[in-house]
């Protein structure tokens, strides 16, 4: 952070020294500055900003008499767009030898409140007067902004237009009654019929997908006109991730029937992907590559077949060599199956993976299916996973008796049902603002299920995120139980980048500490009960290049355990810290510094130490 800083402060003082007014000649006026006088309510950088006068000045021009009276208007009108409707602007000219000053004097006048009229609205039940005026967000009596009037505009269209009326024109203007201070808001509908959708045609696509789309119209023949509907349906339609563009276009006709065109162009069938890079994490050094190839529409319109690989090479940072680790999976996906919006899967892989304590490696394969339950904000997850894991290269820390208890000194053959209700009430998936997000995960393995471990396992999540002005207050509390056979690959870790940003990646775990090869490490080996919990305000700071600058401040606390009734959460272990946010098109690249504020001492979780680093893409939660 403070690097990033210095470099932003260095760049600053750079540009400065590099910025000299150009040379003028001998004798040659110029414009020293621009100045405001009695201005009160916008500050006078911000009336500098967009002046002509201005660029003049930094290019050492001198003052051209028309820029002067067209400055003054465009002064003017910034004031009127803040609701000072009185306002008066009279520049004056000062001279000094060559030098010319150019001094506004502002008389900024009483700011105008609010006032809406609305007529021309047809009399109907289904569009009541305080629907169109809701859409106004300028109350009356609070100060005029033109900006906010001027974005409101096609929202009130749209209440009209959804209620049927296709054809409503609105002739909305702005009336300064400066007696009263007041600037009134004047929304003339012309409503025009009362429309209902016509006929439908559907261009670009034929079978299946065109059945696809059909299903997900929100609109029939006969039906009362919406625009809510097509933008429904627009974004459905989309949804389906075919498409490069959608277009639905309603008929511009007078009629009291609109026919509605949707047309759509086909994105390309094949993607290939390949990536790479280096990783830093508590065990190893590790160089990874990524290669992907996906094909949409294969074998059938709505199937999408998925084939991903990820080497990587890692030298292990106990000094005990080096070693392969590999993911490979392959999946076919298809979408509406057997109902619309629902979708299913199946899975095949295989893994090599090297962990702190052991390292894995095997076949697995999953089934899956999930269907909204009357709106996309539910969906209810169905699944079933079958893998048969062995384990190796136990570390030296986890003896005979260790490895028989967390299970590796076996393979694993796992066979389990998996349930998951998720409720996303979020105003937006990747950075909420408001809203809530619940997830409830269930599953149940066993030899009714095809595998040899016995178990439950339940993981409730809640989320909650609040606008505190330009802030953003976000929580966050996860539970997890393991009941009955454990699975070594199914026990519960925490810690790092989105868990208790404390500690370093799933450290905060049941662990093992001691000497290897002359250093003191710690390997966790994981429990079978979690209690997770967040807390972080995000907070907004400036703009590098466009993109959002957001400062953090975040509590996070944690604990897990050998078993769920060993949970105390009277005794979490608990990290306070802040970080850094830069939203890019990607999303949220993000740093965070997290300290430990309690058990620190050598028989709690990654002992002796206190704080943490984590470097990471995306939100903590």
């Amino acid at each position: 952070m403070s690097r990033s800083l210095a470099l932003l402060i260095t760049s600053g003082v750079i540009a400065s020294a590099c910025h000299s007014t150009p040379p003028r000649r001998p004798g040659e006026e110029y414009l020293a500055s621009v100045k405001f006088e009695g201005n009160k309510k916008i500050k006078s950088s911000d009336l500098l900003t967009g002046l002509a006068l201005h660029r003049a000045e930094q290019a050492g021009r001198p003052a051209d008499p028309y820029q002067v009276t067209s400055d003054a208007s465009r002064l003017k009108g910034q004031y009127q767009r803040e609701g000072f409707l009185e306002i008066d602007v009279q520049p004056r000219i000062e001279r000094k030898d060559l030098a010319t000053t150019i001094i506004y004097k502002v008389d900024e006048g009483t700011r105008s409140m609010v006032k809406v009229r609305i007529e021309g609205l047809p009399t109907d039940p289904a569009l009541p007067y305080a629907a169109v005026r809701a859409a106004m967000p300028l109350r009356d009596g609070a100060p005029f902004v033109y900006q906010v009037y001027d974005d409101a505009k096609l929202g009130v269209l749209g209440v009209v237009q959804d209620a049927g009326y296709a054809r409503a024109k609105l002739d909305a203007t702005v009336e300064g009654d400066l007696p009263t201070h007041t600037a009134v808001i004047m929304l003339r509908f012309t409503p025009g019929p009362k429309c209902t959708f016509g006929k439908i045609v559907v261009e670009g696509v034929q079978g299946e997908m065109r059945d696809a789309i059909i299903n997900r119209l929100h609109f029939q023949p006969g039906q009362v006109y919406s625009n809510r509907a097509i933008t429904k349906t627009q974004r459905d339609i989309y949804g389906l991730n075919r498409f490069s563009s959608v277009q639905i276009q309603p008929d511009p006709g007078d009629t009291a029937q609109v026919d509605i065109h949707v047309a759509v162009s086909e994105s390309a069938a094949h993607q290939v992907t390949l990536g790479g890079g280096f990783g830093i994490d508590p065990l190893s050094y590790e160089v990874r590559g990524r290669a992907g190839y996906q094909i949409v529409g294969w074998p059938f319109p709505l199937d999408t077949v998925t084939l991903d690989f990820r080497p990587a090479y890692a030298y292990l940072r106990d000094g005990t060599g080096y070693e392969p680790r590999v993911r490979a999976l392959a999946k076919l996906e298809r979408q509406d199956l057997f109902f619309t919006h629902a979708k299913g899967s199946v899975e095949a892989g295989y893994t090599y993976l090297a962990y702190e304590a052991f390292t894995e490696y095997g076949p697995e394969g999953q089934l899956g299916y999930e269907i909204p339950l009357g709106t996309q904000r539910v969906m209810l997850r169905l699944g079933y996973q079958v893998q048969q894991y062995s384990f190796s290269h136990p570390s030296v820390l986890v003896d005979d008796a260790l490895q028989k208890q967390i299970g590796i000194d076996h393979s694993e053959f796992l066979g389990a049902f998996k349930q998951a209700l998720v409720v996303d009430l979020r105003d937006h998936p990747v950075e909420p603002r408001w809203g809530l997000y619940g997830e409830l995960q269930v599953a149940e393995g066993g030899t009714f299920a095809g595998g040899s471990y016995n178990y439950q396992q339940i993981i409730p999540e809640v989320r909650a995120y609040a606008p505190l002005g330009p802030v953003i207050l976000a929580a966050k509390v996860r539970y997890g139980q393991l009941t009955g056979d454990v699975p070594p690959t199914e026990r519960f870790y925490a810690g790092g980048a989105s868990s208790n940003r404390g500690f370093a990646e799933r450290m905060l775990s049941p662990s093992v500490t001691g000497p290897v090869n002359g250093s003191t490490i710690t390997v966790p080996y994981g429990g079978a009960g979690m209690i997770d919990t967040s807390f972080e305000a995000r907070i907004p700071i400036a703009s590098i290049k466009k993109m959002p600058l957001n400062g953090v401040v975040f509590v996070d606390g944690g604990q897990v355990t050998d078993t769920a009734s060993q949970l105390r959460p009277q005794q979490l272990d608990w990290a306070a810290g802040v970080g850094l946010r830069v939203l890019t098109i990607v999303g949220p690249v993000r740093a965070d510094f997290g300290y430990r504020l309690n058990h620190t001492g050598p028989m709690d979780p990654e002992p002796l130490s206190k704080y943490a680093f984590h470097l990471s893409l995306g939100e903590a939660f």
